[in-house]
């Protein structure tokens, strides 16, 4: 149902122009990927272990441990290292992509949230949520680069498709700020007032839309106390659409207020070939689907209390954290039905993507 004038999951993943150096971004994949080798880190907010899967197979390839109350997920520009916000140590625990084994953790100035990355610019962008505060660290060195100044404590990181841009959403403050990866530089503001959205409970997961020259073209933001997601022109940051399911889409039998946190939709994803739009819905267990530019309305999924959703680079499955069910959850597109759940850790949220180089040579035996 499109509705003229509502942070998931999602980032987009990125190429940049060389081919050996892929890049990546939390929700979804730009450009065709050929023989590369893909991973799905579901992590465990409740926990302190993520579970590493090959969407190839469909079957489980690695376990790490140690990670405790982990929250976002990204992975190196080589393919080396993954890396994790650790809420209880308030680091960045860096994680060898082969042996699993925790090679490094990044101490920050307080408590993280998600963290994204700029393959194109090697670095990566922890969102701090106790502190007004997005710290850059370079992945080369592992050091902390720059510290970027906000007007509240971050919860999400995500950066544009191209990697051209890092954009930090926040809760208390509702804003949505643009930094260029290349200066660090603040590039736009945007506010989400209170009159907009009577019920905001500020910016929550979001994630891209590009043009065909793989420049952005939108944002499509999980905006607190909204069901579904806004667009917003990325150049003008002009609200476009507030789309929501239609109302003969859920009924009351279908609602719940099983962890909602002002956030009725915490995921949202575009997919890959930017033909459709998905987002959770923690209010009615279900997942719902556009079609796009037009957000016609597609149909939903039964999920189980939904959390963040991503995307396979062939735009034919979606994965989704269950976080009421201790899952993970794989739909396929076509037929619209959940083909495969995967008991995980506890309270499984946030679920990254990772585009490997075609030379990895994965997981160690």
């Amino acid at each position: 149902m499109k509705i003229s004038l509502n942070i998931s999951l999602v980032a987009s993943l990125f190429f940049s122009t060389l081919l050996s150096a892929q890049t990546y971004q939390a929700n979804s994949v730009t450009g065709p990927i050929t023989d590369r080798p893909i991973r799905i880190l579901q992590t465990n907010s409740a926990g302190d272990d993520v579970y590493v899967f090959d969407p190839a197979t469909m079957e489980q390839v690695g376990y790490i441990e140690n990670l405790p109350h982990n929250h976002g997920a990204t992975v190196h520009a080589d393919g080396t290292y993954y890396y994790f916000t650790n809420e209880h140590d308030h680091t960045v625990d860096v994680v060898d992509t082969r042996t699993f084994e925790v090679v490094d953790r990044i101490e920050l100035a307080n408590g993280p949230h998600n963290l994204s990355a700029s393959h194109t610019a090697r670095k990566v962008y922890v969102a701090i949520i106790r502190e007004p505060l997005i710290q850059v660290i370079d992945m080369d060195s592992h050091e902390i680069i720059a510290n970027i100044e906000t007007g509240g404590g971050v919860h999400n990181t995500f950066v544009t498709p191209d990697g051209r841009y890092a954009v930090g959403g926040m809760i208390g403050a509702s804003e949505i700020i643009a930094i260029d990866t290349e200066t660090d530089e603040v590039m736009w503001e945007l506010e989400i007032p209170y009159s907009q959205n009577p019920f905001t409970g500020g910016v929550r997961p979001l994630t891209f839309t590009t043009n065909p020259d793989g420049s952005t073209r939108s944002m499509l933001v999980n905006v607190g106390g909204w069901h579904g997601f806004w667009e917003f022109d990325w150049e003008t940051q002009e609200l476009l659409h507030k789309i929501s399911p239609p109302d003969d889409a859920w009924n009351r039998t279908d609602q719940t207020a099983d962890g909602i946190q002002s956030a009725p939709s915490h995921g949202v994803v575009v997919l890959p070939d930017q033909s459709q739009v998905w987002h959770s819905s923690r209010a009615t267990s279900h997942i719902y689907g556009y079609s796009y530019p037009d957000f016609d309305y597609l149909g939903r999924v039964y999920i189980g209390n939904p959390a963040w959703i991503t995307t396979t680079p062939d735009s034919r499955y979606l994965w989704v954290g269950v976080s009421g069910h201790n899952e993970t959850a794989v739909v396929d597109l076509q037929t619209q039905e959940v083909i495969k759940r995967f008991p995980v850790g506890q309270a499984p949220k946030r679920i990254f993507t990772a585009i490997m180089p075609a030379d990895w040579e994965g997981e160690a035996q």
